[in-house]
């Protein structure tokens, strides 16, 4: 790990020493956690999307038809489960959302198949800021009102959760102006989540943005 974050801090300095060009990125990041052992409530529960927002600065250098690129910035990220129980007497449903925010540095590799278009690959090194667990109960009726209350717990970097994420990003950059683009993303990590090693659980998103270069 500590070869990756010092080849990362590499490509960063040298990104922007070199850059040609600098920019901003704001979207939406689409987030959920893949692997053997994701958590699951029971059979009636439903694992939607995470919404999240990530806002980046970057720098790009090269030429012609290959082209690089490194951001830095913010990243929400995390999962969120939600589950239902309901007999005679009343129902509970309840969603529980872990909140993960990240420092987010990634570095790819643009290939312009045309003057608007680039397919985009490279690597993405994730920094836990700080991490939340919070589990909200809504459409409590019936004997069960007043049984339950909402719960909210900060996790410990390292102890709760890992603190360091590494992965692979995959993606296209659409041009609508040579200043003004629409960039979309997937991200699939490689490192557990669970900092003792024991759990296989992952990291994944989708992000969407808009970016506008200086």
């Amino acid at each position: 790990m500590k070869k990756i974050i010092t080849t990362f801090l590499f490509l960063f300095i040298t990104s922007f020493l070199y850059a040609q060009q600098f920019g901003i990125k704001a979207g939406l990041n689409l987030t959920n956690v893949y692997g053997d052992d994701k958590v699951f409530l029971d059979d009636d529960f439903t694992n939607p999307l995470k919404p999240g927002a990530k806002i980046t600065v970057f720098a790009q250098f090269g030429e012609e038809s290959i082209r690089f690129t490194t951001n830095v910035g913010i990243s929400q990220k995390g999962f969120m489960m939600k589950d239902q129980y309901e007999d005679p007497l009343g129902s509970v449903k309840a969603k529980g959302t872990y909140h993960l925010n990240y420092l987010d540095v990634n570095t790819s590799a643009n290939y312009f198949v045309s003057d608007v278009l680039s397919l985009n690959l490279g690597a993405g090194l994730l920094i836990l800021l700080n991490g939340k667990n919070t589990l909200d109960y809504y459409d409590v009726t019936g004997t069960y009102v007043g049984l339950f209350e909402d719960f909210e717990d900060d996790a410990e970097i390292g102890e709760d959760i890992t603190g360091i994420d590494f992965g692979v990003n995959l993606g296209s950059t659409f041009y609508i102006t040579e200043k003004l683009f629409l960039d979309a993303n997937y991200y699939l990590g490689l490192v557990t989540l669970d900092p003792d090693g024991d759990d296989s659980i992952y990291n994944n998103s989708i992000t969407v943005s808009c970016g506008y270069v200086f």
